[in-house]
């Protein structure tokens, strides 16, 4: 389970470390079930990571966004509309090991912690990077638990709501209009972290 922390940030006092904040967000395609081999059992597939870089003050400072080559799903035209990735896009895409290596270095050295809206993407990362046998101690650091938050149950908290609410809802509570279209990686972690500026 991926941590729950306070949202509210303060000023950094005198020898704090600075920190910043990196908004994910994941897309996915469907495997059919005649794909879904021993290997890898699971109905959907990561095929685009979004990513918004906030500062210490939480000011967005850089973006990041890649599509991933699937190696067992497909696209089909249901999540083609809905997320608006075509089948082009994702096939010269680099694999998953690839992007989450891209995504680190675009990181660099700076020392963070991952926002996450609920713990699926986690979730699904995990299971991906446990299936395709991918082992890499940058990638094993990038996937520390104690650097990931689950900004769902931290907004819920703030709100208290007894009950997981989904971003949309968050976004009304806010009075946010959704930045591009949703169920785009890149748009999706932008907005969320819209959500932390104005919660």
């Amino acid at each position: 389970m991926i941590q729950v922390c306070p949202a509210a940030v303060g000023e950094l006092k005198r020898g704090e470390v600075k920190v910043n904040y990196l908004v994910i967000d994941l897309e996915m395609c469907g495997v059919p079930q005649m794909y879904r081999t021993g290997k890898y059992k699971y109905s959907n597939e990561i095929i685009q990571i979004g990513a918004v870089l906030l500062d210490q003050k939480f000011m967005q400072a850089d973006t990041f966004c890649q599509y991933v080559h699937p190696e067992y799903g497909a696209l089909d035209h249901f999540i083609s509309a809905l997320t608006g990735i075509e089948n082009k896009q994702l096939k010269h895409a680099h694999p998953l090991k690839e992007v989450l290596h891209m995504l680190i270095d675009w990181i660099g050295g700076r020392r963070y912690k991952v926002y996450a809206w609920s713990e699926n993407d986690y979730c699904q990362l995990a299971r991906e990077i446990r299936c395709k046998e991918i082992e890499d101690p940058d990638i094993k650091d990038f996937m520390d638990q104690g650097k990931w938050l689950d900004y769902q149950e931290i907004f819920g908290r703030r709100y208290k709501f007894s009950r997981a609410i989904g971003l949309d809802e968050a976004l009304m509570l806010c009075d946010i209009e959704p930045d591009g279209k949703f169920h785009n990686g890149l748009d999706d972690a932008v907005t969320v972290s819209y959500t932390h500026l104005r919660a």
